[in-house]
């Protein structure tokens, strides 16, 4: 049986119609495989249902499917582990998510959004603001840096990741070079003209220098939420 989900816009799939006719909408189709005992599942579903939430994703479909429940479906989309996020638009895969990733996961949805909304959406100040804020509440920890931990753009971003990984933080990132109006707004709402930016519980802590003082003092560890510990099955 598929796990109970508090908000009906937010569907489960029992059977391999709902599946087929989900994923051959010409709407955007967000599919979460999961399992029910992982944390990480768990930590994906909470922020589909934010998502579900706002009314910029009204026009996207939200679903979650037991990876092991069915797995024809599983090998065919080459999920071989969960959390994964795939999206689905008019029958095919256009997108995916891999891991526990939740900024990914709204980068990619907006960015597919972007491709058929009407201009106002990125004209508009207060959709910039809002769009703004959720990305710094993503995760508990956010990192805005020029690249992604794997490839940084930049020394200063190779730096901040490393002091991060360093102190055993578990944190999320967002790629400011592929979203110009998000690199440009963040300076403006955060009152900070450089980047990386770090951000812990919604609040700005600052670029690398404040990251590399507090390290010295011994408090930046501290501030940080750990990596939790391998969970066994």
């Amino acid at each position: 049986m598929t796990e109970e989900t508090s908000n009906p816009n937010y569907i489960s799939i029992e059977d391999e119609k709902l599946y087929n006719d989900l994923i051959q909408s010409k709407d955007l189709t967000l599919i979460h495989f999961f399992t029910p005992w992982s944390e990480q599942c768990k930590q994906m579903c909470g922020a589909i249902e934010e998502m579900i939430k706002l009314n910029e994703y009204k026009n996207v479909k939200f679903a979650k499917i037991q990876a092991e429940d069915f797995p024809k479906i599983s090998i065919k989309d080459n999920v071989t582990a969960v959390p994964t996020i795939i999206f689905y638009k008019n029958g095919r895969i256009v997108d995916r998510v891999d891991g526990a990733n939740t900024s990914a996961m709204v980068e990619i949805t907006d960015k597919h959004l972007s491709q058929v909304s009407s201009p106002t959406k990125t004209k508009s100040p207060e959709a910039l603001e809002d769009r703004l804020k959720r990305l710094i509440n993503q995760a508990p920890c956010m990192l805005f840096m020029k690249g992604d931990p794997t490839t940084p753009r930049c020394g200063f971003s190779r730096t901040i990741v490393a002091l991060l990984d360093s102190c055993n933080a578990d944190y999320q990132t967002f790629d400011i070079l592929q979203d110009n109006a998000v690199r440009e707004g963040l300076k403006k709402f955060s009152d900070w003209p450089t980047y990386p930016q770090v951000y812990i519980n919604g609040e700005l802590i600052g670029g690398l220098d404040i990251l590399k003082e507090m390290n010295e003092s011994d408090t930046l560890k501290e501030m940080l939420p750990q990596k939790p510990g391998v969970e066994e099955r």
